[in-house]
């Protein structure tokens, strides 16, 4: 029993990084442009979060500069895709390349100088009163760090805005028949911004979290490929912020699965196995999802036609 709390806690603050950049994700996608680079602003997400903690000693200063990172990233994805109008699948490619890039030159010259191994105050578990007492489902769903409990909100919360909202409307619209909804009034290119920017906020935000509050360090490439999975929690929940974010718990008991198989070296399995494990599990799941509805006018730029 205590194998199977330990492993729900763990892979629900695994989860908790997926689910945190996949809400963002999904407004961008619904609203009609892929965020490839979602894996670029999480792993900006990590190195400046961890930088700023490093040198403020304030975790949450860290996750601001985390959040602005991604923010700024989205916004330079939103020129290209949106106003430019170009591929956005090559954009969100050459911004996963310029922010590993960019990680590796700040590893280097921040990081790697230093005589130790840089520490920060990270975000610790905070145990709801009471709650957290309960057997069994205390330890796993009220022993977490307070970013985690902002989650259990979020969730609901974009649910609602997406599908019970005018400005929800406004975005579903944007992603299935832009045209129309221009000619209804909607500013598309403001709705599309709009969403871009809250992707790179939340994979921002993601990536700070993964360093300050579920591996409480920092190492290069740490984010491993977790944007591509975000992904793949899309596709599997449908675009539909409730099931996307169970998508991504998953996701994240299998990562977590995929640790506690390596300390205990159950069957002589070599460790590379379970590290890939993740991944086959997020190839399976895109094999046996078929009846999902892509968003009409995803990775389509809308250009408005002018009239003399």
């Amino acid at each position: 029993m205590e194998f199977f709390v330990l492993l729900a806690a763990g892979g629900i603050r695994l989860a908790s990084v997926l689910a945190l950049a996949s809400l963002g994700e999904t407004f961008s996608q619904r609203s009609g442009v892929l965020n490839i680079g979602i894996e670029g602003y999480m792993t900006l997400g990590t190195i400046f979060g961890f930088a700023t903690a490093f040198y403020t000693g304030n975790p949450w200063l860290g996750l601001l500069a985390a959040i602005a990172s991604g923010a700024i990233l989205s916004l330079i994805h939103g020129y290209l895709s949106i106003t430019l109008g170009v591929n956005q699948m090559v954009a969100g490619i050459g911004i996963v390349f310029f922010a590993s890039g960019l990680m590796c030159l700040t590893n280097a010259r921040v990081f790697e100088p230093l005589p130790i191994f840089p520490t920060v105050e990270c975000f610790t578990p905070v145990d709801v009163p009471i709650l957290s007492r309960i057997p069994i489902i205390g330890p796993i769903l009220f022993q977490h760090s307070p970013v985690t409990y902002i989650l259990f909100f979020l969730v609901p919360l974009f649910w609602f805005i997406l599908y019970r909202t005018k400005f929800g409307l406004k975005i579903r619209a944007a992603g299935e028949f832009a045209s129309g909804s221009d000619t209804m009034g909607v500013n598309v290119y403001r709705v599309r911004y709009i969403c871009t920017l809250l992707s790179g906020v939340m994979g921002g935000l993601a990536g700070g979290f993964l360093s300050l509050g579920v591996a409480r360090s920092f190492q290069g490439g740490m984010v491993a490929g977790r944007g591509f999975i975000v992904l793949a929690a899309i596709v599997l929940g449908n675009w539909n912020p409730l099931r996307v974010a169970l998508a991504c718990l998953l996701f994240g008991m299998v990562d977590a699965f995929q640790y506690r198989m390596q300390i205990l070296e159950w069957g002589g399995i070599p460790y590379a196995f379970w590290l890939m494990l993740p991944y086959l599990v997020t190839i399976g799941a895109l094999v046996v999802t078929r009846r999902v509805r892509v968003p009409r006018e995803l990775t389509i730029p809308y250009l408005r036609e002018r009239t003399e």
